[in-house]
């Protein structure tokens, strides 16, 4: 059974992740995979940091994922496959660009996992990023639209 991918947005501060993987631990969802730009997810200091926070608050993961690498998307998938939780910031790094549309590979992952979606709205208006859930959906329940596609 396909697992739980959750889009969040918009991407726009360092402390998005930690707000995400801490809110998810509220839930009581997860462990989540999280994947990592390798420049944080593989440097000595914040791998450190990053994983301990993960695991303290609700066993979540990191994986080192270049935003780029279609093979980074197949492993994503796979997770996805084997029912786990992947959180993913559709739109790609570049927190500095807010506004910025989502890359193509969220929407290639959702569709080709048949998970469950959710997708997670951030809140910067203050320091520590305020997160909700703002939609659900259930890919694996198929509508007659769906099946003659």
């Amino acid at each position: 059974m396909p697992g739980l991918l959750i889009l969040v947005r918009p991407h726009t501060s360092l402390l998005d992740g930690l707000a995400v993987a801490r809110e998810l631990y509220r839930q009581g969802v997860g462990p989540a995979v999280f994947p990592v730009d390798p420049d944080y997810a593989l440097h000595p200091v914040w791998r450190r940091l990053l994983n301990v926070f993960g695991k303290h608050y609700g066993g979540h993961e990191m994986i080192p994922l270049d935003a780029g690498s279609f093979m980074g998307l197949r492993k994503l998938l796979q997770i996805l496959r084997d029912d786990k939780v992947v959180v993913v910031f559709p739109q790609g790094i570049g927190v500095d660009i807010p506004d910025r549309p989502d890359a193509p590979g969220a929407r290639w992952l959702a569709r080709k996992s048949s998970c469950q979606v959710w997708h997670m709205q951030l809140d910067h208006r203050r320091w520590w990023p305020g997160v909700s859930v703002v939609q659900f959906e259930d890919k694996r329940q198929k509508t007659v639209d769906d099946l003659l596609l």
